[in-house]
């Protein structure tokens, strides 16, 4: 006896996407690229569709609609097959481009809730319905799809308002936040070598000094210095919204550099 198995073909784009997110999920947590929230984000999404279409009794509702097609076993087949690729490009799309991607499940999930909202209202008409409607429950599919398109919503809008952790920006500015700080130490240091060189007698060089003999300050960095010839040095801080581990770059009297840590 043989039997088959048919996955409704409007399963194959969350599914696929689910199969690789699980396959790359601890890659992308380990190496935060394009980061943990962008993984989330995508997971999330993928589990709503599959979750509350499974509730609402959409699936069955898409197989009937698939098999009165009548589609021949080769055009099922390939249909199947390139919307399986579809929610693979769409994935890697999003490793990329991470808001993308995000908008793409976005649009699918928010587009498969209006569907399933439009299908209880039809269920729910006088009459006889149509074939791929029998035996549905229309309060399942309003109530399945109302909260599809909510939570997409909810999830896309959190992706939007936390932009920069989503697509692993927010890492990139940080390491580029303490090469900020790092040169700035850099700069004032060697100002500050100058000033020494400028005015011998001088017992501590402050940072205007420094600014006197040529540094510019970055922007938002608070700038310290007691170094004199042969103790102290320069300490230059971030400020508190950068989020750094260690917002703060050393160099001493000696040129001896501590960096900031992202």
């Amino acid at each position: 006896m043989k039997i088959e198995c048919k996955v409704p073909r409007g399963l194959n784009l969350p599914v696929s996407a689910l199969c690789i997110v699980m396959a790359t999920a601890s890659h992308a947590f380990a190496n935060n690229a394009p980061g943990p929230l962008a993984i989330v984000s995508l997971f999330s999404l993928v589990m709503l569709i599959v979750a509350l279409t499974f509730a609402g009794g959409g699936y069955n509702v898409l197989k009937r609609i698939d098999d009165a097609k009548n589609l021949s076993k080769v055009k099922r087949t390939l249909m199947n097959t390139l919307e399986f690729i579809a929610g693979l490009l769409l994935f890697f799309v999003a490793l990329f481009a991470t808001i993308i991607g995000v908008a793409g499940f976005s649009i699918f999930a928010i587009g498969r809730g209006v569907k399933m909202i439009r299908w209880s209202k039809a269920a729910e008409k006088n009459g006889a319905q149509p074939a791929h409607l029998e035996g549905t429950d229309p309060k399942r599919l309003k109530i399945a799809g109302i909260m599809l398109i909510g939570l997409t919503l909810l999830v896309f809008g959190y992706s939007v308002v936390n932009l920069d952790d989503v697509t692993g920006m927010a890492d990139s500015k940080k390491r580029m936040y303490a090469r900020v700080l790092r040169y700035d130490a850099e700069k004032a240091y060697a100002a500050a070598k100058a000033f020494r060189e400028e005015n011998p007698k001088a017992n501590m060089v402050t940072c205007e000094n420094m600014v006197k003999a040529g540094y510019t300050p970055a922007s938002n960095v608070a700038c310290f210095s007691d170094m004199t010839a042969t103790s102290g040095g320069i300490r230059m801080t971030g400020p508190e919204r950068w989020k750094l581990k260690n917002p703060v770059a050393i160099i001493t009297y000696s040129g001896e550099l501590t960096p900031a840590e992202p």
